[in-house]
């Protein structure tokens, strides 16, 4: 799973969830592919996690 940022607010169509704007939510790659095919690219931002090094 990868954490996304949801930059429009929509609703999922498999689980009729509504995602709102600046949500952070976890899905994974194949899912938010097929939501940037059936809406577009401008839904969703993937957040990279940083990890620290020490």
């Amino acid at each position: 799973m990868v954490k996304f940022k949801v930059l429009k607010t929509f609703r999922d169509i498999h689980t009729d969830e509504k995602y709102k704007k600046n949500d952070e939510i976890e899905m994974t790659i194949k899912r938010a592919d097929e939501v940037a095919k059936n809406l577009d690219g401008s839904y969703l931002l993937r957040v990279d996690e940083k990890k620290d090094k020490e």
